[in-house]
């Protein structure tokens, strides 16, 4: 230990006793609150100017990485590998604010919802109290608060601190899964965080496009617009002139009908050229009229199927893409060279992703897909 980077804290502590461990630890006396690890300690409740430090550290996580840059699928990545290590970090030590997500498998885009991951991370604090864990904060729980009574049916007095009575609720939400033992250590089910955030969450049904919109054959920025369109959340003339936005609801590519969702991708004069391009180069017939039709009527390999999917998304993005850019230039390019661009931009894409232990079948394909 070092006496020059250590304090002792006291609270209440006769002064004749805090004198004496003072006079024999060489220790300075400390106040609180104070900053340990970078996180903060003191006996009230958290303020939103105590939560500063790590929202600072989150934007200068941002600034470093550039994110102004990067696309919505690049922030994704951002938030999911980097910032929300900063969020379990705190989380695990406070009740922090919140915001909510979904699976990917159950429409969302993976993130974490934050109020249950919260809830996760202190459970695990109940879960030390539950199995006894040799922590030192754990024996100082049973020995002021707990005592002799049973943890499961433990009822803190109303004179206790806020954080402690919050503890004792969110063991409420787990008592289930404790009586259940499905996390005893003995049968090798350790509680872990990502455990309880599954077991609490709120679920929802699987959604039928999931593997299609997020195989590893898709580049992420695809993925993202793909995953909008099958929310329908676009907005597209006809959602823009209903929310008085926009004085005209006319589609941007065709000029010819209103501009909704089903117009856009399925009935646009300009998309169905696009589209039939891309399938005649690839020697597919993709569809007009559902997108999903294509992968449940598939018989091919995974590859083979996993390349087609990315072709749909890739179909989904350029459109969304030049739509965007035909409202702002009003110029509109040719549907071959915008077929050209997306098949261009996919070959890429599987030429990074493709390994050389594939099957020979496989490897046609993809030649095949390389070559057109």
């Amino acid at each position: 230990m070092s006496k020059g980077k250590s304090n002792a804290y006291f609270n209440g502590v006769p002064d004749s006793i805090k004198k004496e461990i003072i006079c024999i630890s060489w220790m300075v006396e400390g106040s609180l609150p104070f900053r340990y690890l970078g996180v903060l300690i003191k006996t009230t409740r958290l303020s939103a100017q105590d939560c500063k430090p790590i929202i600072d550290k989150v934007v200068d996580r941002i600034r470093v990485l550039g994110a102004r840059k990067l696309s919505y699928a690049g922030r994704l990545v951002l938030v999911k590998a980097v910032l929300k290590t900063l969020h379990t970090y705190w989380a695990s030590m406070f009740i922090l604010p919140t915001r909510a997500c979904r699976p990917r498998d159950e429409g969302g885009l993976g993130l974490k919802n934050e109020l249950q991951w919260i809830k996760a991370a202190v459970g695990k604090l109940v879960w030390w109290i539950a199995t006894k864990s040799d922590h030192l904060w754990v024996r100082w729980i049973n020995h002021i608060y707990i005592k002799d009574k049973a943890w499961q049916t433990y009822t803190p007095p109303q004179n206790t601190s806020w954080y402690w009575r919050r503890v004792c609720r969110i063991r409420d939400l787990f008592i289930e899964a404790y009586q259940q033992n499905q996390w005893m250590t003995q049968q090798g089910k350790e509680y872990t965080i990502e455990k309880g955030y599954d077991f609490n969450r709120d679920k929802s049904p699987k959604v039928n496009w999931y593997n299609m919109v997020w195989n590893k054959w898709n580049i992420p920025k695809h993925s993202f617009i793909s995953w909008v369109y099958h929310h329908r959340n676009m907005n597209t003339m006809e959602k823009l002139y209903r929310l008085e936005i926009s004085e005209v609801d006319t589609c941007c590519l065709c000029k010819n009908s209103i501009e909704t969702i089903d117009h856009l991708f399925f009935q646009c004069q300009y998309s169905q050229k696009v589209v039939n391009c891309v399938g005649n180069r690839i020697g597919i017939s993709l569809p007009h009229h559902d997108l999903l039709t294509r992968r449940t009527r598939s018989h091919g390999s995974k590859i083979e199927k996993g390349i087609i999917d990315a072709t749909i998304n890739a179909c989904i993005y350029h459109l969304w893409r030049h739509r965007n850019q035909s409202r702002i230039d009003l110029t509109l390019i040719h549907p071959k060279k915008v077929a050209h661009q997306l098949l261009e931009e996919l070959q890429k894409r599987v030429a990074a992703m493709v390994t050389t232990s594939i099957r020979e079948k496989d490897r046609k394909f993809v030649q095949h897909f390389m070559e057109i």
